[in-house]
């Protein structure tokens, strides 16, 4: 059987439906990924912005993961279409295992919804919050009763596409279960890997929209035309062809983080939303179901000012609010940066002090550095006047893929940061320079303390006493 003859795989645009994103690209609208597409369920990421506040520092950041999504399914698609030239994995797979992971990658941000990131990075401060991953399952199956439609998509994907949905979450989600099948271990690897099509996908889209240079700079058609399996078939590995492509690939996505993700401004607005969702959790302790139901139903603003409307003004998720909603850009302001890089071995204490705190210390050292903040300003200051950032906790890991030498007399695979000092240095280069620890003020407090010439050593006092 002929799998790349499957109408997704092997669509031409003129003969068959197709939509336009950018840059330049046709996806495939097959009637039953148009009837996905079409469901209500998906229609929602048309409200859902990818990058959620950053537009506020990037105008053109305000395209979406529904556009995201129909991105990673065509990815999928091109990364099947080259892997599908592997005999190992042509002769395991199945036209099944195929639609199956087309769908995976249609599907995986369904349960996103706005500021997701930011939501879920309130686990680290011991607040249980919906995670989209999750989300995402409920509603293929049809468990929420707003997204339904007229079926569940689950039913669509039994239906019309012959795949078992919970396969589909199982490979959205990345819980595969003890002893992962062979082929369920390679076509997750193609939604989230070290190389895959979701991040593909995102740093050109990203980089696109916002007008940077950064996420493009790799090689992507020789990085598809060298896809191949891992020395032990159960994951993607690239040939050694692709080596330089790769070694290009993790840079840009170290530069898209350094210079955009986590921009200082960036991540001021970030933190807002953050600790104005962790004040209102605090304060109102939601269930599950009962924060759920706005983050489905609302876009980014409209969210927004549904928080904002449930707190009282003066409270810190309304102060916090107030400065990215109804028109309003009044971001908070940095006043000190600490990371692992400094020579200044004071600047590196604090780094690791701060880091290594738990959420009632972090809570702590917070209201310390507002009491001394406002002595230094000489008024007492509102409580949610200094945020403190630290960068999210899961992105220390090693970033690396197989690298396959066919034919050759020695050895045959290693991994890409054993052959690149290139890769092996971003890694360090990643945890000791772009996670950086920032202290925020509001606007106005940043303005009365530009005069004091000794607030940076007052601040390392207070983090180190």
């Amino acid at each position: 059987m002929n799998l790349k003859a499957l109408p997704e795989l092997s669509f031409e645009t003129g003969r068959t439906p197709s939509v336009r994103i950018p840059e330049l690209r046709n996806v495939p609208l097959t009637d039953r990924v148009a009837a996905v597409v079409d469901h209500p369920a998906f229609q929602r990421l048309r409200r859902v912005r990818m990058l959620g506040p950053s537009h506020l520092v990037y105008p053109g950041a305000t395209h979406t993961r529904f556009e995201h999504s129909l991105g990673v399914f065509g990815h999928v698609r091109r990364f099947l279409l080259s892997v599908l030239d592997v005999p190992a994995f042509a002769d395991a797979t199945s036209e099944e295992d195929l639609l199956t992971v087309l769908a995976a990658g249609l599907l995986h941000d369904l349960g996103h919804y706005p500021f997701a990131h930011s939501l879920e990075a309130l686990h680290l401060k011991g607040q249980d919050t919906p995670r989209h991953e999750e989300v995402g399952g409920r509603i293929l199956r049809g468990e929420v009763d707003e997204l339904r439609g007229d079926q569940p998509i689950a039913e669509i994907l039994r239906g019309r596409w012959g795949v078992n949905p919970d396969r589909v979450i199982r490979l959205c989600t990345g819980d595969l279960g003890d002893g992962p099948s062979q082929m369920d271990s390679i076509l997750h690897s193609l939604i989230s890997g070290t190389i895959d099509a979701d991040k593909m996908d995102y740093l050109r889209r990203d980089s696109h929209h916002i007008g940077v240079p950064y996420g493009r700079t790799f090689d992507k058609e020789r990085l598809l035309d060298h896809l191949t399996l891992s020395h032990d078939e159960r994951a993607l590995a690239i040939g050694a062809k692709a080596k330089v492509s790769a070694e290009m690939f993790v840079f840009a996505r170290y530069t898209m983080f350094s210079e955009v993700y986590w921009h200082h401004t960036v991540r001021s607005a970030g933190a807002m939303v953050e600790n104005a969702l962790a004040a209102f959790h605090s304060r109102t302790s939601p269930d599950d179901q009962d924060l759920l139901s706005p983050l489905l139903r609302f876009d980014d603003e409209a969210f927004l000012g549904w928080l904002r409307d449930q707190m009282p003004l003066q409270s810190a998720t309304g102060l916090l609010v107030s400065g990215l909603c109804d028109g309003r850009r009044s971001l908070y302001k940095r006043i000190a940066t600490y990371s692992r890089a400094y020579v200044e071995r004071e600047k590196q204490e604090a780094y690791n002090t701060i880091y290594a705190m738990d959420r009632a210390t972090l809570s702590d050292l917070t209201a310390r550095l507002t009491a001394r903040i406002g002595t230094l300003v000489g008024r007492p200051l509102h409580p949610a006047s200094v945020i403190i950032d630290i960068p999210p906790r899961d992105k220390d890991r090693l970033e690396t893929i197989e690298v396959i030498y066919p034919g050759v007399s020695g050895q045959a695979h290693y991994q890409l940061h054993e052959l690149s000092r290139v890769v092996a240095g971003i890694q360090d280069d990643f945890i000791s320079v772009v996670k950086k620890i920032r202290i925020y003020v509001a606007p106005e407090i940043a303005d009365d303390l530009r005069p004091e010439e000794d607030l940076q050593r007052r601040l390392l006092r207070e983090i180190l006493s």
